[in-house]
C-alpha cells in the first residue's frame, strides 16, 4: 500500500438496527487502533487493519459540520506498528472493532462494531466526493453524529 494524502470527506451515523448485515460485501476486517496524539487540531494514530499497519495523521475539520479534513495514511511495518501500540506512547487505550463494508445502491458504507471500549456501539461511515454529495439513506441509518466529538475514534480511545 502506497502512502496517500487527501482531504477526507466523511459522514458518520449511529446504526438503528441490524438490517445492514444483509448488504455486507466481502470479509469483515478486525481492527485495532491507538492514538499517539488526540489533539483537536491534529491526531496521529497507528491502526491495524487485519495484519497491515497504517500511520494516519488527521487535521482539524475545515468545515463547520466536521465533514471535511486533511488526512495522510502511511503504511508502516507491522512490527513497528505493534511496538508503538505497546510502547506506552499511546494517549488513552487501544480501540478494538470489526469493520464491515456495506453496499447500498451506489454507496459504500463502512460499519464498525466496537468491541473495546463501548462494546455494542455500532457506527456507519460513508466517504463522499464532496461535502454536499447525495447518497441513499437506508432505514438502518440513524442519527448523524459527524460533528459530535463523543463518537470520534480519538475520543473513544480515551475511554479504553
Amino acid at each position: 500500500m502506497a502512502a496517500s494524502s487527501h482531504r477526507e470527506i466523511e459522514r458518520k451515523f449511529l446504526v438503528r438496527h441490524d438490517g445492514w448485515r444483509a448488504q455486507v460485501v466481502g470479509e469483515p476486517v478486525v481492527m485495532r487502533a491507538g492514538y499517539v496524539s488526540r489533539r483537536k487540531e491534529a491526531s496521529i494514530r497507528v491502526r491495524f487493519e487485519g495484519e497491515a499497519a497504517i500511520l494516519t495523521l488527521k487535521g482539524q475539520a475545515i468545515d463547520p459540520e466536521g465533514r471535511e479534513r486533511p488526512e495522510f495514511n502511511i503504511p508502516i511495518p507491522a512490527d513497528q506498528g505493534a511496538a508503538i501500540l505497546e510502547s506506552g506512547m499511546v494517549d488513552g487505550g487501544v480501540i478494538r472493532k470489526t469493520r464491515y463494508r456495506v453496499q447500498v445502491g451506489e454507496s459504500l458504507f463502512e460499519v464498525d462494531e466496537f468491541e473495546h471500549p463501548r462494546a455494542g456501539l455500532v457506527l456507519a461511515e460513508i466517504e463522499l466526493p464532496s461535502a454536499d454529495a447525495d447518497f441513499e439513506r437506508p432505514d438502518w441509518l440513524g442519527e448523524e453524529v459527524t460533528a459530535d466529538g463523543r463518537y470520534s475514534n480519538a475520543m473513544i480511545a480515551g475511554e479504553a
